[in-house]
């Protein structure tokens, strides 16, 4: 491939991390773009008719939502597998991600809505912090033990859980949960060396720093978590 993957969305979203984390682990280049006048606009609507982050194109190829965008980059580009050969072992490394994203994430991002003021209905705080250690106990349940999230290799659950862990501790730090992960050896110990990673870490930090300026008021009003 010559052309980089355009990436529309910012890299705050632990969705479009995830995509990015995919692309880097392909060693595929791109270029992460902020959609011009935000992604209410009928130019976006086009790519997005959901008017949401990431959009990914690749030459002719137009897709939206990370799980299928990584997955594209999956099938298409070989090089460099993200998911183990076996059933069950794809399996399982999908199903991490899935709990990471649908049920701990979720919750997050319910959460710091709420701190921003983007919600659209009321939220009782204790009922969603409730929430989302059900997710996380369920997330520590999935979770393999080794060195990556589904076992001795980096690869698709990683780039799923990498960032939803991120914006997890950043949303539970706004509420003065520090101590989000104590209550979870295997998360615990999992975060702690992903963000000593070649490939996840720097993609850590660039959250961290744009969830900084989110939490300082200081993003435009288009731009979401997700």
């Amino acid at each position: 491939m010559t052309k980089p993957l355009t990436i529309y969305g910012r890299i705050l979203s632990p969705f479009v991390a995830k995509v990015i984390l995919a692309a880097k682990f392909k060693g595929l280049p791109y270029e992460l773009s902020v959609p011009k006048k935000g992604i209410k606009t009928p130019a976006y609507f086009k790519l997005n008719p959901v008017a949401k982050v990431p959009v990914m194109i690749d030459g002719d190829t137009v897709l939206f939502e990370s799980d299928v965008i990584v997955e594209y980059l999956e099938v298409k580009y070989k090089a460099k597998k993200l998911l183990p050969a076996s059933a069950k072992g794809a399996a399982q490394a999908r199903l991490i991600g899935a709990v990471a994203t649908e049920y701990a994430q979720a919750s997050a991002i319910k959460l710091v809505r709420h701190k921003r003021g983007t919600a659209t209905e009321p939220l009782d705080v204790n009922a969603t912090m409730q929430d989302l250690e059900k997710g996380l106990n369920a997330l520590e349940h999935v979770l393999i033990k080794g060195k990556y999230a589904a076992g001795a290799k980096f690869g698709y659950a990683d780039c799923a859980l990498a960032p939803a862990l991120c914006f997890i501790k950043a949303a539970a730090d706004w509420y003065n949960r520090s101590d989000i992960f104590d209550n979870h050896p295997k998360i615990k110990k999992y975060w702690t060396a992903i963000q000593k990673n070649k490939l996840a870490g720097p993609v850590i930090e660039d959250m961290f720093d744009m969830i900084d300026v989110m939490k300082a008021g200081k993003l435009p009003t288009w731009s979401q978590p997700d």
